[in-house]
């Protein structure tokens, strides 16, 4: 491939916008029947790679298959959950989104992935595929708690569910409004898990809620970490009697019936509870055979991938994108998973497909994410912090990261702007507010 031909296929801006983003997906040039990509979660990585597709390689057929025909994003859900602003970023309708931009979708649930033969099993039927996205996010994974007692975890995630899925923000929030008192219990679980942030906003934002309410009562903060410190001195200076912070907290087992959790350090009875096991990959990455190796050898509940390429290290027709990626460096481990570094991720896979069905493989493209996350400090008046994360490759091939964080102690909008232009830049999805 020459190098003029790989610019004009990955270079930014004006043009590479001016491919057609309207073309049809199954489309063939030049009578050769087009490749088919199949992209399997429809969510910030899913769409994103697959807006990039249509930009990059419109000769694509681009499928796009998710169970749900409605995409909740849930970036902003934590000042909502607590009235203080509405629900800020739109629903967005995927078969609407994929007809304006080209590509195809299904809302189906997707069964197994059948990597010898190069097929998608869906409860719908079967789809074949040249290239396949796996960027099915986050679960939970409650045998930490239940081992294989999957009743017991059904109820749990029932009675209290964590909200760290969109179907559960609507239930989350009428528990909340009917909580009258007492301790309420949050825990932040080991890392990797969603929005490393989330957990400790959350916290801060019920307790402001308590406060204004007038409710006697107490959020309780189990962390199995150290904490992070801009909250933590928070907790203590503006929050103290409120918010009860316990570091090095690491949950054993819950009772949903009798309200107690237990740990290391003994019982905490609760009132209400927001709690999350540890998190994990989609089961189907276990199915497909793409997960990676943890300790002493034995299988991790994550994703295995090229760290540079994005290709899964088992399959190089097989991308990964999304929370559900492994580890990518032996500096910082995961990539931090949030919608923004998801919407990067996506983006990188999708330019790496498209290079690879024009062109083969191309060891020179490597597209390293970057991200920006806003999150509350404070709620009445309104203080905000910007954490910006960018990486960089050392000269050992090693990823390296950087993180900058910035105080914005008068917000005007600013992570509502920051989630609006990832819907348009990202997804393709033009909003008028």
């Amino acid at each position: 491939m020459k190098r003029r031909d790989l610019l004009g296929l990955v270079g930014t801006g004006a043009g590479w916008l001016a491919l057609s983003g309207s073309a049809r997906a199954g489309s063939a040039t030049g009578g050769v029947a087009a490749q088919r990509v199949v992209i399997i979660g429809g969510a910030w990585a899913g769409l994103s790679a697959a807006r990039e597709l249509r930009l990059r390689a419109p000769e694509l057929d681009v499928l796009v298959i998710d169970r749900e025909p409605t995409l909740r994003s849930l970036p902003l859900s934590n000042p909502w959950l607590v009235g203080r602003t509405p629900e800020r970023l739109p629903r967005l309708d995927r078969t609407a989104l994929a007809n304006k931009l080209g590509y195809r979708f299904i809302a189906d649930d997707v069964q197994r992935i059948d990597r010898a033969e190069r097929r998608v099993h869906t409860a719908q039927g079967v789809f074949d595929y040249d290239w396949l996205l796996v960027a099915t996010g986050l679960s939970y994974d409650y045998s930490a708690w239940y081992g294989t007692d999957y009743k017991a975890a059904q109820v749990m995630q029932e009675l209290f569910p964590a909200g760290y899925v969109a179907n559960e923000l609507d239930v989350l929030k009428q528990r909340l409004q009917a909580f009258k008192g007492g301790n309420l219990v949050i825990n932040v679980p080991a890392p990797p898990s969603r929005c490393p942030p989330a957990p400790y906003e959350r916290a801060m934002l019920i307790a402001w809620w308590i406060k204004t309410e007038g409710i006697k009562g107490k959020v309780t903060v189990l962390d199995a970490g150290g904490g992070l410190p801009r909250f933590t001195r928070l907790f203590a200076d503006r929050y103290h009697g409120l918010i009860d912070f316990h570091p090095y907290t690491v949950i054993r087992s819950v009772d949903p019936l009798t309200r107690r959790v237990t740990t290391d350090d003994g019982d905490v009875p609760f009132d209400h509870a927001m709690l999350s096991p540890p998190m994990r990959a989609s089961m189907l990455i276990e199915q497909a055979g793409l997960c990676s190796l943890g300790t002493q050898g034995k299988l991790a509940p994550w994703g295995a991938v090229d760290p540079l390429r994005l290709h899964s290290l088992a399959d190089e027709r097989v991308f990964l994108a999304g929370d559900l990626l492994g580890p990518v460096s032996p500096l910082f481990g995961h990539y931090p998973k949030t919608a923004h570094m998801a919407t990067r991720l996506g983006v990188s896979a999708g330019r790496q497909i498209a290079v690879r069905s024009r062109f083969g493989s191309d060891e020179s493209l490597v597209d390293l994410p970057a991200s920006v996350c806003h999150v509350w400090l404070d709620a009445d008046p309104a203080e905000q912090l910007r954490i910006e994360t960018t990486y960089r490759l050392r000269g050992d091939g090693v990823i390296a990261q950087s993180v900058s964080q910035h105080d914005n102690p008068q917000p005007r909008d600013e992570d509502l702007q920051w989630g609006l232009g990832l819907y348009a830049q990202a997804l393709g999805a033009s909003l008028e507010r």
